[in-house]
């Protein structure tokens, strides 16, 4: 991410400056109008907060009228950045897009200024990662992390943390997604091969996006709860909790 961050965007003051760097690298490669659009234009806002994940009321001033809110849930920092950097994109095209027109044509044409604006990787990755997140491979691995010790979690599966968080999976290189699969091949092969209906860690699931390898999957959910017990400790000292209710 861009070293010297924009200070334009600090006039988004109801935001939670954790979104900061990832609102600037979404600038950064934004038209140079489109940007000059959203940081002048003083109806749009971006409105970020632990608040509204703890309260059930939270009142913000802004000192304009705001015709055009976008909310990101900071729960969402728990995602890949990929997928962050692909959010606020996404919903910042949406702000470009004309209204008054069908749902399904606002969204082909936002989408199509992702592609022209240069996110194409960051629209196909989180077309990906949604049909892993459906799986009933994503659940096992989450929830098989979630039983298991930190240490024991982070030994086996952290070494690669860094490369899934920016890329994902798709995207990290063959040796270390063949070394993620390994990990996770020896260490709950035993526990997946007794669940009912499956017969092997790297068997294939159907979603709606078509047939999706097991491995994956599964390595997909034991990597978000890495992320998951990385983000919580770094952020806890500041006593947010924005663990899933």
């Amino acid at each position: 991410m861009g070293a010297n961050m924009d200070q334009g965007i600090q006039r988004f003051t109801h935001c939670d400056p954790r979104f900061y760097p990832y609102i600037d690298e979404v600038l950064i490669r934004l038209p140079k109008d489109v940007k000059e659009r959203i940081l002048n234009d003083m109806g749009f806002q971006i409105l970020a907060g632990d608040d509204l994940v703890a309260l059930c009321v939270a009142r913000y001033e802004f000192d304009n009228p705001v015709n055009k809110l976008i909310y990101l849930n900071t729960k969402l920092l728990v995602e890949p950045e990929h997928r962050i950097i692909y959010t606020i994109a996404h919903e910042i095209a949406r702000y470009v897009t004309k209204e008054g027109e069908a749902e399904e044509v606002v969204k082909k044409k936002g989408e199509d200024l992702l592609v022209k604006w240069g996110f194409e990787k960051e629209l196909e990755a989180f077309r990906y990662d949604t049909a892993i997140a459906e799986s009933e491979g994503y659940k096992i691995g989450y929830e098989w992390a979630k039983r298991h010790n930190r240490d024991y979690i982070l030994r086996h599966f952290g070494l690669y943390f860094d490369e899934w968080n920016e890329r994902g999976l798709r995207r990290i290189t063959r040796e270390q997604f063949e070394i993620l699969r390994s990990q996770a091949a020896t260490v709950i092969v035993d526990e997946v091969t007794q669940l009912p209906r499956k017969d092997s860690l790297a068997s294939e699931e159907t979603t709606a996006e078509g047939a999706l390898p097991r491995d994956v999957a599964i390595i997909a959910g034991i990597m978000a709860a890495v992320k998951e017990i990385k983000f919580y400790e770094l952020y806890r000292d500041r006593g947010c909790d924005i663990r899933p209710r």
